[in-house]
């Protein structure tokens, strides 16, 4: 009697570890097989209860087992049917298609850079159905190591719009065969960014975006290696719904109607700028002029010609940009200077300037990269927070019409940068580095905090007494030394400005006691002095006067216990006696404690 051979090693362990487990747990547990005994199995079951149509088969002919081979296929064809059918029984799957459909959008929206959503196709037959069949969910296609997504993506997708993104390890190898696939469904892209495609497939592109209509396309990315003095020509007919563009080392041609659709506008050239990539300053302020409709523009290193011949500002040409919400400049001094005399920044816009100065000997200015005209900047006027940074190779203004303390955190809504190209300027050989800034500041007389941060040269070199007098509304002020401990102002230099006796260009202020009367900064509350301040030895009794003429000119009763200021904050060049500092420390604090809520004396 031939032996049962194995019909199948996969059916024989899933029956052998899935139905001995169920009847087993229908056993009472004294009638339970010894699992460490083979002595009560025997062939060719081997523990396996057989139906009744094969209790009496004990071998099996070719014959036989063919036939038993096709009652298989045909048993494990009812089990799928059977586990399908349960399956639709599921609460989850007896949702309408298009809600699961959607449930799948939200989680490909979660995770869409990355596979994970891939997994809903894995989970069973009806999940993989209404995800393969759903186009909106292969709308976003990315290429990172393989176009097999790509492929299928385009296919499933069908007639919707689709986002086409080369990640940056896929631009070597495989964009020739991504440009191949994609521009059979050219008119279906609606978003395309190419990262930084290889210098030898800039000519391939350039064809590819001259030569393709895309009636869907609304964002358009491509940064290239190099700059070139090859273009892209913009058209209605080829781009009629293009809102979005963002290129570098790219020369951009569009038509003035297409312009004025733009909603965002990058155009950058990578390292120095070049002659490749260039326009002259009458074409760049045309196309300015042009964006009716941006709310984001950003100009980065770009080569314009004829910007440093001398112009007659016309300010009634002044184009509004209503719909601005965020400006970034970086170019040249010149060319900023006159793309802002071109235009009117709304005053909610978030405005990012950095200027290079290349000429020689130049210094770095804010002044010159701004206007006469200082209406193209409404925010000036309306700057409740002011921060001045000179302390490196470049001087920063950063503003804000909201009260933020120092030092103020966040993107401001303006942020002036003039910067020297050349290393090796030296910003201590210019005093006006600090004042300069301060001065733009004069068109903002709502000014209530300021924080000036510099070096003690320039700190020193300031007229503190009519710099001071611009701001009447002055709540606050921090004033931070850095970089160098050579011509140490004391803190009297500040003291002296903010007193009433000794500061005879300070501002009138009608909403003081003694209306019409000139009063320093009459709403100051803070002053802080941090950093490196020299130590006098009549520093309290400076400071003490200070005080008492701030009182007597706001008309302070000196019983009626209201401090002159809320916080006087003053650090100084620590003594080397550790004893010594702690003792002029505390004398410092209790002799100023009538006149200010709290007190700090520091050592730097």
């Amino acid at each position: 009697m031939n032996p049962l051979p194995m019909m199948h090693a996969a059916t024989a362990h899933r029956r052998l570890g899935m139905l001995w487990p169920l009847r087993a747990r229908n056993r009472t547990p004294d009638t339970l097989p010894d699992a460490t005994r083979a002595d009560p199995l025997y062939g060719p079951y081997y523990g396996v209860n057989p139906p009744q149509w094969l209790s009496s088969v004990d071998s099996v002919d070719v014959d036989s087992r063919e036939r038993l081979l096709q009652q298989e296929r045909e048993r494990e064809e009812e089990l799928r049917s059977i586990r399908a059918l349960l399956n639709a029984g599921v609460l989850i799957n007896r949702l309408p298609i298009e809600l699961l459909a959607e449930i799948f959008m939200q989680l490909r929206d979660e995770s869409w850079e990355t596979p994970r959503w891939f997994n809903v196709l894995r989970v069973c037959r009806h999940w993989f159905y209404v995800a393969a069949t759903a186009p909106r969910l292969w709308r976003r296609l990315v290429v990172k190591d393989s176009t097999n997504l790509l492929r299928t993506g385009l296919a499933r997708s069908k007639h919707v719009p689709v986002d086409v993104e080369i990640a940056p390890r896929g631009m070597y190898t495989l964009f020739p065969d991504v440009l191949s696939i994609i521009t059979p469904h050219a008119e279906r892209l609606r978003l395309l960014k190419l990262g930084n495609i290889t210098a030898s497939h800039m000519a391939q592109l350039i064809t590819f975006l001259n030569t393709s209509p895309m009636p869907a396309l609304q964002y358009l990315q491509a940064h290239l290696p190099v700059a070139t003095s090859e273009g892209i020509v913009l058209t209605e007919d080829h781009f009629p719904r293009l809102q979005k563009v963002l290129v570098s080392n790219l020369n951009v041609v569009a038509q003035q109607s297409l312009v004025s659709r733009l909603v965002t506008l990058d155009l950058g050239v990578h390292g120095a700028p070049s002659q490749q990539a260039s326009m002259s300053i009458d074409a760049l302020l045309n196309m300015i002029g042009s964006l009716e409709s941006i709310e984001e523009l950003s100009l980065s290193s770009l080569f314009i010609k004829g910007a440093s011949t001398a112009y007659v500002p016309d300010p009634p040409k002044r184009v509004h940009l209503r719909h601005l919400r965020k400006i970034q400049l970086t170019l040249d001094a010149a060319i900023v200077r006159r793309v802002l005399d071109a235009v009117v920044i709304p005053y909610t816009a978030e405005v990012q300037v950095t200027a290079l100065h290349e000429e020689p000997l130049a210094v770095p200015s804010i002044s010159a990269l701004l206007p006469a005209d200082r209406g193209c900047l409404p925010i000036l006027p309306e700057l409740v927070t002011a921060r001045v940074l000179s302390c490196g190779d470049g001087v920063t203004l950063l503003g804000y019409p909201t009260v933020r303390p120092p030092p103020s955190t966040g993107p401001s809504n303006l942020s002036l940068y003039a910067e020297r190209a050349d290393a090796d300027w030296d910003h201590h050989m210019h005093a006006g580095g600090l004042a300069e800034p301060l001065e733009v500041l004069r068109g903002s007389p709502k000014l209530e905090l300021l924080d000036v941060e510099s070096v003690t040269t320039l700190i020193a070199g300031v007229d503190w007494p009519s710099v001071l007098s611009y701001f009447p509304r002055l709540r606050e002020i921090t004033i931070a030394e850095c970089g160098e401990e050579v011509d140490i102002p004391p803190p009297e230099l500040l003291f002296d400005a903010l007193d009433p006796t000794k500061a005879p260009a300070a501002a009138e202020d009608a909403g003081t006691p003694d209306s019409g009367s000139k009063m320093p900064c009459p709403h100051l509350q803070r002053l802080r002095l941090v950093g490196c301040w020299k130590k006098t030895d009549a520093l309290v009794a400076n400071a003490i006067a200070f005080l008492q003429n701030r009182r007597a000119k706001l008309g302070l009763d000196a019983d009626s216990g209201k401090p002159v200021l809320e916080e006087l904050c003053v650090s100084v060049l620590a003594d080397i006696d550790e004893d010594a500092h702690l003792q002029a420390k505390t004398q410092f604090e209790e002799a100023l404690q009538p006149y200010v809520t709290r007190v700090v004396y520091e050592a730097a």
